[in-house]
């Protein structure tokens, strides 16, 4: 069980660019994502908050400061990472000149041993005397765990970040420290001198002396290169053919949404024009995955997403603001957004497009959401709404994280107040309902990222920038952390008490009853076997399942949430070998 984190005294403020946007929102989104670049004191409009309109809904602690904030404002870096075996959360950010040398551009990391109680900044610089030193920029972050052990002296902390060279990119660092908090850094420059994009991804991976990451060439505007390792600190440039820019409509790879790992693969999701993508979507943009099963040394070519064939027609264009996630069985799950350019102010819907195991490509509109038509921050359009998925470590459950601008304003207004909004997934059941975590109309919660991976208990790390001074994104910046509790976004949650044996089948009545929305049902299964437990309305139609499949003997507790269902009478049954008992339950809300 995670600890509680210490309740924080902030002024939330949020930094917007003041200038004004020309042309439709529509071909602004519809394009290639603009590559991050990075602007020092840029023009920046600033409220400072008072303490009573900060979340109240959970906590942050402030982990470090930074002098810009630039360094995570891009949904193509992972600037925070958790690992459940060792309990450990990192994060990755920028320097600030008091104890840094080079301006703001040196890079340091943050840790914690014990899921994110306490703290122990900047371990770094990460360029470990080697050239440009503080000319680092949009660094991620992973934790590497081959052994899946419990200290976290035996975890990888894997970083790579490009540099700044004449203020264009000029290359890279990448690297591994030998232990969490070691500060050790084993450090390697891109010699070559290649200037890579800022859009460099990796994640964690546990069970595996392998590690991979990626990055797009900015030479060639669009080719897509595996940095590979076997060992985690020896590393190898792959260019698959699958990647290259003959694979391509507008000749780019357009932009990299995740490196997943599970099960001993590594998959890559991008999203771009692919010369293979269906006639229909011949010059749009959509999603594609592509798969490693030796380690990340070759790849498949790219399954592609038939976005135009799982939405309705009217979406016409989706954003390049999206992730990628894998869960437990291999299932495929993008997170994104379209826009519906038939109506005004055009309406945008986040969708979740997933292909199962073995299966085909399916939709679902998760929401729709308030239009803006500015998400700039600080003068770079590419934070938008700042998708992210994470999963469980046993990968029954994704969950995702994205911004809304709740108060009721048109799309046309020139500053959003973003607020922080979830839901989670699990297989049968879908996509539980959205909720506002913060939920504070003058507090703006951007610059948000989510760690790609949580804990079996739901509870999930994100990492969010506020500035603490009057001057925005390139003053004084605080770097907070938090964490989300997603168990309470499941229909249902089952768990085992490991101190009490089961000597009979046996079948509770539901605690409270009547209830709203939710109950507890105790039962008790004698042996190992499949076991089923479902709900019925009372004409006898199922109308949720608690529980199915192999359970072992033991007493259980399952939590059942009827949010989703009228009030009535309702009747659960337990199926467990040739065992079977139904009582009654009453809903009242």
């Amino acid at each position: 069980m995670l600890k509680k984190v210490s309740t924080l005294l902030l002024i939330a403020v949020f930094a917007l660019s003041a200038m004004s946007f020309a042309g439709s929102k529509t071909a602004k989104y519809a394009g290639r994502a603009p590559r991050a670049i990075d602007v020092e004191g840029a023009n920046s409009i600033v409220f400072n908050v008072p303490q009573g309109e900060r979340s109240m809904v959970f906590t942050y602690t402030t982990v470090d400061t930074m002098a810009n904030a630039y360094g995570p404002g891009s949904g193509s870096v992972n600037p925070i990472a958790y690992d459940p075996y060792s309990n450990s959360v990192v994060i990755i950010h920028r320097s600030k000149s008091t104890y840094a040398s080079g301006g703001s551009g040196g890079i340091f990391y943050a840790y914690s041993k014990d899921g994110g109680a306490t703290w122990t900044p900047r371990q770094g610089p990460l360029s470990n005397g080697l050239a440009n030193d503080g000319n680092g920029r949009y660094p991620s972050i992973a934790l590497h765990n081959p052994t899946m052990a419990a200290s976290s002296d035996s975890v990888l902390v894997q970083f790579q970040f490009p540099l700044l060279v004449g203020g264009a990119f000029g290359g890279m660092i990448y690297g591994a420290d030998p232990g969490v908090g070691a500060n050790s850094p084993l450090s390697n420059i891109d010699s070559a001198g290649v200037p890579w994009w800022s859009s460099m991804t990796s994640n964690s991976v546990f069970g595996d002396a392998s590690f991979v990451f990626g990055v797009i060439n900015a030479s060639t505007d669009g080719f897509y290169s595996i940095f590979q390792s076997d060992d985690g600190i020896t590393f190898t440039q792959i260019d698959p053919p699958q990647f290259a820019v003959s694979v391509f409509n507008d000749g780019n790879f357009d932009d990299i949404n995740a490196i997943a790992y599970r099960n001993g693969n590594y998959y890559l999701g991008a999203r771009g024009q692919f010369m293979a993508a269906p006639q229909s979507d011949s010059g749009s943009y959509t999603f594609g995955v592509s798969k490693s099963t030796d380690k990340g040394k070759t790849w498949s070519d790219l399954d592609i997403v038939p976005w135009k064939a799982l939405v309705p027609s009217n979406y016409v264009y989706n954003i390049y603001s999206a992730d990628f996630a894998v869960d437990g069985a291999g299932g495929y799950h993008f997170l994104t957004a379209g826009i519906d350019t038939n109506v005004t102010p055009q309406l945008w819907s986040l969708f979740h497009m997933y292909k199962a195991s073995g299966g085909a490509w399916t939709s679902t509109k998760i929401k729709d959401l308030p239009a803006h038509d500015n998400w700039t921050y600080g003068g770079l359009g590419q934070t938008l709404i700042e998708l992210n998925l994470s999963v469980s470590a046993n990968g029954e459950m994704v969950a995702a994280k994205w911004l809304e601008d709740s108060r009721g304003a048109t799309y046309l207004d020139s500053l959003p107040v973003a607020d922080v909004w979830t839901s989670a997934w699990k297989s049968g059941q879908g996509w539980s309902t959205p909720v506002n975590r913060t939920n504070t109309p003058a507090v703006n919660d951007q610059l948000v990222h989510v760690a790609p991976y949580f804990a079996n208990n739901g509870k999930i790390h994100i990492m969010r920038n506020q500035s603490v001074t009057t001057s925005g994104h390139a003053g004084d910046m605080d770097v907070h952390v938090t964490k989300i509790d997603y168990s309470s976004d499941i229909v249902t949650g089952v768990s085992r008490n490991e101190d009490l044996v089961a000597s009979k089948f046996e079948l509770s009545q539901n605690y409270p009853n009547p209830f709203n929305p939710t109950t507890t049902i105790s039962f008790s299964v004698p042996v190992n076997g499949d076991v089923s437990m479902k709900v019925y309305n009372m004409v006898g139609q199922e109308v949720a399942t608690i529980v199915s499949g192999y359970q072992t003997a033991g007493f259980y507790m399952a939590s059942f949430d009827a949010s989703k269902l009228s009030s009535g009478v309702y009747f659960y049954k337990l199926q467990a070998g040739s065992f079977s008992q139904v009582k009654k339950m009453m809903l009242l809300k």
